[in-house]
């Protein structure tokens, strides 16, 4: 990146002093998971949190209107069926009272003691306890659904938790005793968890810092700018360029913080150059900017530019650029522009930079609703040559390298994934699997990993290798938890934990089958936020957010 370099000492020093969102006391909350068996693949996870959502951003006018633009509840992914159990004792106040929606079945109860109603929302059928019954806590309740009445549409478990009255929602998490940001570490989140406004970026943007809603109150996330951009301004995910694979070399591993207390929820890495990271952070009131760190001196080098962040290239040579509707593709080296006509759609520029791909959506894509009819085009990186592919409803397109897409076909809970040759035009599938999730291309697109949750024989749920080749056979992995390609051949992970929420950085090498703990829980203790880390370009550093004070941190290999 290449851009002005400015800082005024007054804005540094108020950057510095804003405190960060206080951590949750788990001991001092009342209920427990409205579930009786642990997160797994294959009995529930979290879907969408609670509040400054991206989906509420996205949705909220349409959805989430009577509770002011933010997600009032937290969705928790389950199979139908499921059993919701009482989290609390409490009295029954209401069943399918539809006046507070999450239909098709719903059921109110009302606790006491810890001053609050919750709601069940989207069960499979009409609760069999009654009005005004008394129930406690660890009673099975309900049964889950599906909003859409299908059972293979989104089955989940909305849960709201309301003031005596009903008119004011309050964040979930604030009361139910769980290890939740150890229970986002895994999910398909292909976007940040929560908004961030330009113009208070520390705001609302952790699992316990989000505000109560009133119901019929204004909106609270009508942003004027903000990050990331909504579903059809953001284009096609981008799949690193080849990174040659190099065994880890022996060593323990430690961490260190980067920035000061409260900063930075949303944080990447320069594309080339792993001492460098960038963050987008300012004061209340003002227009955010985006901050360097250098890594190795553990030190601000400055503001490089004001936001929004610029979309490049994976290596960073090309800039895509939009705006009154148009797309400019400008080469960094030398300056030239390429007007590209992509109807204003954003396109993605493949790991060699050679082409261009950009998806056509002819209607809003709204979960539950029939999926509007999709056109995936493609051109050379000036233009040149565009034409489209493909095209039909619910698919999605990633390149895999300089000529070959993924395509991703979604039919209620399956999931068909092919590969097509924009070059030849030549086609194949990979396979179609039920209920698959977190679909990601490891750098050099030869390696695909997913996981794969709800079945019936639980033997089947859990993460696959797939190679991207013709007749290749998925290959499960002996581990579950979230994880993050190191190059083309080995990754790094965080074991799953839906229990206590401990955490701890491994390394896994597909060549020869190495899983190393790079990290002690006993001596390096950290948990991720918002399940949000990324690797350095070079795969030797690790940067996240911890969740207990919210700064960012650098884990790597310590010198000898």
């Amino acid at each position: 990146m290449v851009a002005f370099r400015w800082l005024a000492a007054g804005a540094v020093l108020l950057l510095m002093n804003l405190a960060p969102a206080a951590a949750q006391d788990n001991a001092a909350k009342p209920f427990i998971l409205p579930l009786a068996e642990p997160a797994s693949p294959s009995t529930w996870l979290m879907g969408q949190a609670y509040g400054n959502t991206t989906g509420a951003f996205n949705y909220g006018t349409a959805w989430y209107a009577a509770g002011q633009g933010l997600h009032f509840g937290i969705d928790i992914t389950m199979p139908c069926g499921t059993p919701v159990i009482a989290m609390a004792d409490g009295e029954v106040i209401y069943t399918d009272n539809l006046t507070f929606g999450s239909g098709p079945h719903n059921l109110i109860m009302r606790h006491s003691q810890a001053g609050v109603t919750v709601l069940y929302g989207h069960l499979l059928e009409r609760p069999t306890v009654q009005q005004y019954q008394t129930v406690k806590q660890g009673d099975v309740v309900g049964l889950s659904g599906d909003p859409d009445v299908t059972c293979d549409s989104r089955p989940h478990l909305h849960l709201e938790v309301r003031s005596l009255d009903y008119q004011i929602a309050y964040n979930p998490i604030s009361y139910i005793n769980a290890p939740w940001d150890a229970l986002v570490s895994i999910g398909s989140y292909s976007r940040s968890l929560f908004e961030q406004d330009f113009y208070n970026p520390r705001q609302w943007m952790s699992l316990d810092d989000q505000p109560p809603t009133a119901f019929g109150g204004a909106r609270l996330n009508a942003y004027a700018e903000s990050w990331p951009p909504k579903n059809e301004d953001t284009p096609p995910q981008n799949t690193p360029p080849m990174r040659p694979y190099t065994a880890l070399p022996a060593g323990t591993w430690g961490m260190q913080p980067l920035t000061m207390d409260g900063c930075c929820a949303v944080h990447w890495w320069n594309p080339t150059d792993s001492n460098l990271a960038y963050v987008i952070d300012g004061s209340p009131g003002q227009l955010a900017a985006i901050f360097e760190w250098d890594v190795t001196a553990k030190a601000m080098t400055g503001v490089i530019e004001s936001v929004p962040p610029r979309q490049l290239s994976p290596d960073g040579s090309y800039r895509v650029i939009r705006g009154g509707g148009e797309v400019t593709v400008r080469r960094l080296a030398d300056g030239v522009d390429f007007p590209v006509q992509t109807s204003g759609f954003p396109p993605a520029v493949s790991p060699d930079n050679s082409h261009l791909l950009w998806e056509v959506q002819y209607g809003q894509d709204i979960p539950g609703a029939t999926p509007p009819q999709v056109e995936i085009w493609v051109s050379n990186i000036d233009g040149s040559n565009a034409r489209a592919v493909l095209a039909r409803p619910d698919i999605s397109a990633t390149w895999l390298d300089g000529a070959r897409l993924l395509i991703s076909t979604s039919d209620r809970t399956l999931t068909t994934l092919d590969v097509l040759n924009v070059d030849d035009g030549s086609t194949f599938t990979l396979g179609t699997w039920d209920r698959i999730r977190g679909v990601s291309i490891a750098p050099g697109g030869e390696r695909i990993l997913f996981y794969q949750t709800f079945q019936a024989d639980p033997n089947v749920n859990g993460i696959y290798l797939l190679e991207a080749q013709s007749g290749a056979v998925p290959q499960k992995m002996a581990w579950f938890g979230g994880w993050r390609w190191r190059d083309a051949q080995s990754l790094y992970y965080i074991p799953f934990d839906p229990v206590t929420g401990v955490q701890s950085m491994h390394y896994y090498d597909l060549t020869t089958g190495e899983d190393r703990a790079l990290t002690d829980p006993a001596t390096t203790n950290f948990t991720v936020a918002n399940g949000d880390w990324s690797v350095s370009p070079d795969g030797t550093r690790i940067l996240f957010q911890n969740a207990a004070d919210r700064r960012l941190w650098v884990l790597e290999a310590q010198p000898e």
